[in-house]
């Protein structure tokens, strides 16, 4: 099978880097070997817990993906790519549908793939098994939920811990880390000792220097030009705030430092987790000391995060000592257009918290969703 012709068995667009990799990966693809063996497959749910009915269903979805000759064929390139080259498929695999298999609900076609990482996690022990405890629990509850509200057994919710991560995603101290690309289309640059992140593009300013999604609410307007020589572009402070005038940056000072693309760790921060500067500072150098062998391609600039929590505007309902504010204090800030209200779920239901930003918005204010970077080589002042 061609590359082209493995990539129509897909329902979404394969990563740029897939075909170099497909070459190397047709050469040496064993038939006969299976995608998931059906002793890994029953391993795979004795570890995590599963009833007796799950493991049926899942050693039967493995046979059935081994039985068919292109599902077989697509599984262990995925596989090859995912999970043994742990080659990252950032904003790719938030599908639920990888390709089908007749006979199998597309949720347990990625159950089966997401299988397969656990079992190699298991059996080769890399990484340890105690690292890999997110990861199995993540596996049993998918599972079961996919069963309790479709009535079968399968996985959904799996891009967080599972495929997306390319069996990478693991808790080090409070948070959980996966190497990544950098998503924002707001270019980085740095003279050697300094960050400045910069507006890329047009967008609307809002008084306080928060972006706004209309010219209604705006007070002024971004622009962004670069050439050989120089960027023009409006700064986007520490804090998330955007400056009204653009600056020019000389080129012969000024260098990219982080662009989209470039590498990362990207972090997800759980529920409840004493989140402080020391704590952060603690678990992101245990990450940085784990990727660089068990991920030595990925040339990590800074870790990186998307999230609620990352708003400039929850200095509004925060008290000045909250270690939210603090720690989001250490890290540079990039604001977001999406916005969100008191009944996101992630904040829980009858908090002060929510009752705050409830308040607050019927001031007038929009709370925005950030994202966050942090330079490697600021680790050691983020407790500072």
């Amino acid at each position: 099978m061609t590359y082209s012709n493995l990539c129509e068995k897909f329902n979404f667009p394969m990563p740029e880097y897939a075909a170099y990799y497909y070459d190397d990966f047709i050469k040496s693809y064993d038939r006969s070997k299976p995608l998931l063996s059906e002793e890994d497959a029953a391993m795979v749910c004795d570890v995590t817990g599963l009833p007796t009915e799950a493991k049926e269903a899942l050693v039967k979805c493995a046979r059935t993906i081994n039985e068919n000759d292109d599902a077989h064929l697509c599984g262990s390139f995925l596989a090859d790519l995912t999970v043994y080259k742990r080659k990252p498929w950032v904003n790719y695999i938030y599908q639920p549908d990888l390709f089908t298999v007749p006979e199998l609900y597309p949720e347990q076609v990625g159950w089966v793939i997401v299988a397969v990482m656990l079992a190699n996690t298991l059996n080769n022990k890399k990484p340890p098994e105690d690292l890999n405890v997110e990861n199995l629990n993540a596996f049993k509850g998918y599972s079961t939920n996919c069963f309790n509200t479709k009535g079968y057994w399968g996985i959904v919710e799996w891009h967080w811990n599972m495929l997306c991560a390319s069996g990478s995603m693991f808790l080090f101290g409070i948070l959980k880390f996966v190497p990544s690309e950098f998503t924002s289309d707001f270019p980085v640059i740095t003279n050697g000792k300094e960050y400045i992140s910069l507006a890329g593009g047009e967008f609307f300013i809002g008084k306080e220097g928060e972006l706004v999604n209309c010219e209604e609410k705006s007070v002024g307007k971004t622009s962004f030009y670069e050439d050989d020589s120089k960027y023009i572009a409006h700064i986007i402070n520490k804090d998330g705030s955007v400056d009204l005038n653009a600056t020019e940056f000389d080129k012969t000072v000024w260098k990219d430092f982080l662009r989209g693309g470039d590498h990362t760790i990207d972090i997800h921060i759980p529920s409840k987790v004493e989140y402080t500067p020391e704590k952060f500072k603690e678990a992101f150098k245990m990450a940085l000391d784990f990727y660089k062998d068990y991920y030595p391609d990925h040339k990590t600039k800074a870790f990186a995060c998307y999230s609620w929590i990352l708003s400039a505007q929850l200095d509004k309902v925060l008290p000045e000592n909250s270690n939210i504010l603090k720690v989001n204090s250490r890290l540079h800030l990039l604001p977001q257009i999406g916005s969100y209200d008191e009944n996101i779920m992630f904040i829980r239901k009858g908090s002060s918290l929510q009752q705050k930003i409830a308040d607050e918005r019927a001031k007038g204010t929009e709370f925005h969703y950030g994202i966050m970077y942090s330079p490697l080589d600021e680790l050691e002042g983020l407790d500072k």
